[in-house]
């Protein structure tokens, strides 16, 4: 079993090679809001799975349901991506938003710390930190660290 730093490591390896630019300092796996919650409803109610669904794609600014988050020193980026076993394979890059002016929150819930990014321009958008047992709890921790003054516990 891999170690959470060495996943960590891998993940950054695999989206470097798609950030040519710029060193990617730290990744991150988020998801929209409530996806873990609208796949528990779904087994409930397949409406009130959706409902929700669609105001999490609308509070993530349409961003798919998962993405890998990198940051770099001037940017963040957001990748569509495909889980391959013990690795992730990149699909392509879905959005970037400068770091400048950047504020970055987060507040605890029961299945998922919800991630806030503040833009400078005044727009927002949202996204979860899912919960992890164990060691891979932590995978996260090393993006939000890097984001200098980012507010967010997710563990």
């Amino acid at each position: 079993m891999k170690s959470v730093e060495a996943y960590a490591e891998a993940y950054r390896a695999t989206v470097q090679q798609s950030v040519t630019d710029e060193r990617v300092l730290a990744v991150a796996v988020l998801s929209r809001p409530g996806s873990l919650g609208s796949g528990l409803l779904m087994q409930v109610s397949d409406m009130g799975g959706l409902l929700r669904n669609r105001a999490g794609k609308s509070a993530s600014a349409g961003l798919p349901q998962n993405v890998i988050a990198a940051v770099t020193p001037t940017r963040v980026m957001f990748f569509d991506f495909k889980p391959k076993m013990t690795s992730v394979v990149i699909k392509r890059l879905v959005r970037e938003i400068p770091r400048a002016g950047l504020r970055v929150t987060g507040a605890a819930g029961t299945l998922a710390t919800r991630v806030t990014f503040d833009l400078a321009d005044g727009s927002r958008f949202e996204l979860d930190s899912n919960r992890s047992v164990g060691q891979y709890a932590r995978l996260n921790d090393a993006f939000f660290t890097v984001l200098q003054g980012a507010d967010v516990a997710c563990g």
